[in-house]
């Protein structure tokens, strides 16, 4: 419950702060676990995708720094985040994000695992190909072009999902995540260029 009040409170905030346009909300999925991918430039670009989601009750990793007290612990668990160590391979965010997903919840994740600003570039990293193939949930990609100061224009453009139901039962090797992660970013930057 409180997820979606913060949820409402963030969507008025963001709404006010910039000129929102969300293009396909109807390609979410109705009824079933899914992972929501998009490319990040900006710390406000999981609240500008939970708030332009407000039916699904998206779950995100956060580096474990910001779990660091009592406060902070309680506030990150309340609005769907999970630590995650990023100095290495985290095991437990690994099991916790297949669990959420066979059962129904849904993972929000940034392609390459941090913020690349406009004119950057950062090379996509296999953590979403890892959890779509071992979940076995569709990937929805996102495309986010953000003017994020103020008043600026934010477009959110949500695409069909990607089901990867073809390579099920395989083996997890680079060359097939390799394979599924270029085909992820490639309809995000498809997305991307849409908004343009």
């Amino acid at each position: 419950m409180f997820y979606y009040l913060a949820i409402f409170g963030l969507k008025i905030y963001t709404r006010l702060k910039f000129k929102v346009i969300v293009k396909g909300r109807k390609n979410v999925p109705k009824n079933c676990g899914v992972i929501f991918c998009s490319n990040h430039s900006s710390n406000f670009d999981p609240v500008i995708v939970c708030s332009s989601i407000t039916n699904r009750k998206i779950h995100y990793f956060a580096k474990k720094e910001l779990f660091n007290t009592k406060f902070k612990n309680f506030w990150m668990h309340q609005l769907c985040a999970f630590p995650v160590d990023r100095e290495g391979t985290d095991i437990n965010a690994l099991k916790f994000s297949i669990n959420l997903l066979k059962n129904g919840g849904d993972l929000g994740i940034f392609a390459q695992g941090t913020r690349v600003k406009e004119g950057e570039s950062a090379e996509a990293k296999n953590g979403v190909s890892l959890f779509a193939l071992k979940s076995g949930v569709d990937v929805v990609p996102i495309g986010i072009n953000g003017d994020y100061s103020k008043k600026g224009k934010v477009i959110v453009n949500i695409g069909k999902p990607i089901s990867f139901d073809k390579y099920k039962g395989q083996k997890p090797k680079t060359e097939l995540l390799n394979k599924m992660t270029d085909e992820i970013m490639t309809e995000i930057e498809k997305l991307m260029n849409e908004n343009k």
